[in-house]
């Protein structure tokens, strides 16, 4: 039986069962180190060294067969000690084994080893932070086993939640997200493009973590666009409101337990654009604003010497954007027009025209300036 009340964190670094705990979990080496911790409470600040160690070995190699690599190492190490020693043998044959040098060879070596596994794991701890890459979000902000979805063909596929929503993964992307959801929130991971149509559950938060973004619903539909080789990162609104936020300041706000966090909220046709170089989020309206229930009636309008204000409100319901202007102003400007698949954009361009109005996109709003109709 393997006294490991006598290991260091070093030590524990080579244990297959410790190694495969700390990185697999599986229901076997749990039963044994959670035992094993709960009767040895004092060395759970050594083992959480060690498995600090062991993970920060395993993201060094990834999926490179971490075992092997590890035994290969080793054995180099071993090797060139033993050479050593032969070496030293040949010099000086008459000085006993337990004085010979190659001895403190090997233990330098040994350490070598562990330092630069020390050294990659705080080279890790402060750079990923930082890039907050696909990995680091998985591996280190969730806590539970994912499920992974890798969309590689040409059509985008849709994956069904456990909660019932639908998640349209577009190619070229990958979605990770736990089989059951926590009892709290929903979380998953993006890396790529996904429309997400997410049911409504106020008591449990939606959120994405996509590269250096989180977005936070609680039902609503929208698309995330934020692969690895973009600069930007992309959220847009088709349906109800999200909130997003740098991961930078979400984490913050997590760790120090504030219940504010700053961010940009989002209605339908607006979007969010984060810039990964400038870490700042902007918010417009999205290119083509499309209407927001696809065969809803008022998406055909018609006016006949309607009032422009009365004209207005009809395009907030149908697209869900907030349109500004001088409503004194333009009392006395009326349009008739019909309008049938053309988007915002080009039923503004037609109105303003119409009225000798000018418009400005600002801040997710839509600002309509006009000296006015005689």
């Amino acid at each position: 039986m393997i006294n490991y009340r006598t290991y260091e964190a070093e030590d524990f670094l080579f244990d297959e069962s410790f190694r495969q705990w700390t990185t697999e979990n599986t229901p076997q080496t749990a039963r044994f180190w959670d035992q094993w911790l709960a009767q040895n409470p004092d060395r759970a600040e050594v083992v959480r060294q060690a498995q600090e160690l062991v993970r920060a070995l395993n993201a060094h190699y990834r999926d490179d067969a971490t075992d092997e690599r590890l035994a290969q190492e080793l054995e180099q190490l071993v090797n060139k000690a033993a050479e050593r020693r032969d070496a030293e043998e040949e010099e000086t044959p008459e000085i006993p084994l337990n004085q010979r040098s190659w001895w403190r060879w090997a233990v330098a070596a040994s350490v070598l080893v562990l330092l630069g596994f020390v050294a990659r794991f705080y080279i890790n701890r402060t750079a990923k932070p930082a890039t907050y890459s696909y990995e680091y979000l998985t591996k280190t902000v969730q806590k539970s086993p994912l499920e992974e979805k890798v969309n590689n063909g040409p059509k985008a596929i849709n994956v069904l939640l456990s909660d019932g929503s639908v998640v349209t993964l577009n190619p070229k992307s990958r979605l990770s997200y736990p089989k059951l959801f926590s009892a709290t929130t929903r979380t998953v991971y993006l890396s790529g493009e996904a429309f997400f149509d997410v049911v409504k559950n106020p008591a449990k938060p939606f959120l994405i973590y996509a590269n250096q973004t989180v977005t936070k619903v609680l039902g609503t539909s929208f698309l995330v666009r934020a692969y690895v080789e973009e600069k930007d990162v992309t959220v847009m609104v088709k349906t109800g409101r999200v909130s997003v936020y740098s991961l930078k300041d979400y984490e913050k706000a997590q760790q120090s337990g504030l219940r504010r966090v700053e961010g940009v909220v989002l209605t339908p046709n607006q979007q969010m654009t984060y810039n990964l170089e400038d870490n700042r989020l902007v918010r417009a309206v999205v290119e083509k604003p499309a209407a927001l229930i696809v065969n809803r009636p008022s998406r055909e309008q018609e006016f006949e010497d309607a009032p422009v204000a009365k004209v207005f409100a009809s395009l907030e319901r149908t697209y869900g954007v907030k349109l500004r202007f001088d409503e004194d102003a333009m009392a006395a400007c009326l349009v008739n027009v019909s309008f049938n698949e053309e988007n915002l954009m080009e039923r503004l361009e037609v109105i303003c025209q119409t009225i000798g109005a000018s418009y400005e996109v600002l801040d997710g709003q839509i600002m309509i300036t006009s000296k006015g109709c005689h």
